[in-house]
Formats: structure tokens, C-alpha cells, sequence
């Protein structure tokens, strides 16, 4: 059966894409909580929160800029491509399986260490437009357009919860969750994904999303199987590991971006299948 919403991403890891898990948040840090503010107000911060409002599941729809826009209009077909945008990420809240093969090579010399990764991610929905039609938004809260492109904060009655969590951040507004996961999310499990800043808008925030979809795949199962090969008078230490699995309820529910180079980080949650 063909899936609508497949990716298949061969990414270089940083020491962000898997951040360890460590203590709980540092409670010297200051409590904000920017939900009740407008997608511009929240894009000016650098935060956006998208954690669940009465009942409704909240998912960011992003579109990159069309060349017919002028200025900071509101353009009807960015519009529509970010609803598209956003009903894919429903589907993926109704079900994501995927698998995560990772690959090291370890020398002695300083080149000698290479690392990467392959992301397979398939939504168990095998058509995503039937979502499209139940997304709601304000245009006059819910829609922020600037130069690279334009965002949209659409609602999808789905009947789940908030989280209750609430986000700190440090003086430079860097929210406490980028290094820190041991926090009680009400039964789901934690992750953080991160893309550097790509030349379209979208696909970097798709790249944080897939990458925080695959750390939560890394979390169900893992197998890990390691060689050492000579090669050319040399040792070369290689391991594998490979994680596949089923997340339920997949969703983002806070995003950061960093004023220093765009890039974003994603907090995503899910349930295991069991």
C-alpha cells in the first residue's frame, strides 16, 4: 500500500541531533509561557509554542515564500500550501513507523571519524487531504509572513490534552529543554530534533521535525553491531546501530529558533505502539 507521506533523508549527525538526557530543568531559569500570544508575536521570540488548546491538536503549517508575493502581504497560495503542509503533520500524529540506521567509522587519525545517518519515516495514513479541510485558523492571529516565507497556526479537533508542560528559557531566550529531557510529560516520551538552516524555510523545519520523529524511533529498540576492519595498514573500528518502530500521537509541541544562524529545534512527543 503506497504512503502518502514518506521521507527518506541521509543527514550528517551534530552533537545536537541526539542530546543526552540529563537532570531536571533548572528552576533558576525563568518560566514563560507564550501560547496566548499571535504566530507573529511568537515568531519575533524565536519560540513557538503549539501545545494543544481545548481539545485541539495546534500544528504549524509553513510555506516558503512564492514569487508573486510583495512585501509582507498575506498571499492566498502560501496559504494553501501551508494547510497542505500542516495536514501532513496530522497524518504523521495518527501514525508514524520508521527506521534509523546509523553508521560510524572510528581511526586514529583526526579524519579518520566519520558519522551518519538514514531516516526513513512513513505516516500509517495513507491519504493526508481528508485533514485538509478540518483545519481552522485566524487570520488574525494564527498567520505570520516575513521575507523567507510564511507560517500558519491551524487547529485539528482531535480530542487530545495539553501537555501542561511549560517551557524555561535562559537569559539569551534558549529554552532549557534543548539539553535537558527528564521531565514528566503526562505518559509521552520526549525528544528534541534539530535542522541547521536550509535554503528553503520548510524544509528546515521539516528536517527538525524528521530528525525529532527518529530520535524517539532511536528510543523504542536499538541493535547495535560492531567490527574492526584492516584497511591499508590501518584499524578502522565501524558500528552500526538500527532502530525501527511505531510512534502514536506524534506531534511538535514547541520550536526554537536560534537568531544566530536559523536553525531550528524541535520538542516532539509520542506514545509507543505497543
Amino acid at each position: 500500500m503506497k504512503k502518502i507521506f514518506s521521507f527518506l533523508v541521509a543527514l550528517v549527525l551534530s552533537p545536537f541531533f541526539f542530546p543526552s538526557c540529563a537532570s531536571a530543568p533548572d528552576t533558576g531559569l525563568a518560566e514563560i509561557d507564550p501560547v496566548g500570544l499571535s504566530m507573529s508575536e511568537q515568531w519575533d521570540s524565536g519560540r513557538i509554542v503549539v501545545d494543544s488548546q481545548d481539545g485541539a491538536l495546534i500544528v504549524i503549517g509553513v510555506a516558503n515564500r512564492q514569487a508573486q508575493r510583495w512585501g509582507n502581504e498575506i498571499l492566498l497560495a502560501e496559504i494553501e500550501i501551508a494547510r497542505d503542509d500542516a495536514a501532513r503533520k496530522v497524518a504523521m500524529f495518527h501514525g508514524v513507523t520508521g527506521s534509523v540506521e546509523s553508521h560510524h567509522r572510528q581511526g586514529r587519525g583526526f579524519f579518520d571519524f566519520i558519522m551518519e545517518s538514514h531516516i526513513n519515516l512513513e505516516s500509517t495514513v495513507v491519504d493526508h487531504t481528508p485533514f485538509i479541510e478540518r483545519l481552522t485558523f485566524d487570520p488574525d492571529r494564527d498567520v505570520a509572513v516575513f521575507e523567507r516565507g510564511t507560517l500558519v497556526r491551524f487547529r485539528y479537533t482531535a480530542g487530545v490534552s495539553r501537555t501542561g508542560f511549560t517551557s524555561t528559557v535562559d537569559a539569551n531566550g534558549r529554552p532549557g529543554w534543548i539539553n535537558n529531557l527528564n521531565f514528566d510529560l503526562a505518559g509521552y516520551t520526549a525528544a528534541v530534533g534539530f535542522s541547521q538552516n536550509q535554503v528553503w524555510l520548510q524544509d528546515t523545519v521539516l528536517r527538525a521535525t524528521q530528525a525529532t520523529a527518529a530520535r524517539l524511533i532511536k528510543g523504542i529498540d536499538t541493535i547495535i553491531d560492531t567490527s574492526t576492519v584492516q584497511e591499508g595498514g590501518q584499524t578502522f573500528t565501524y558500528i552500526t546501530s538500527s532502530s525501527s518502530g511505531v510512534l502514536n500521537d506524534f506531534r511538535i509541541i514547541e520550536f526554537w529558533v536560534d537568531p544566530r544562524n536559523m536553525s531550528v529545534y524541535a520538542l516532539g512527543i509520542a506514545r509507543f505502539a505497543e
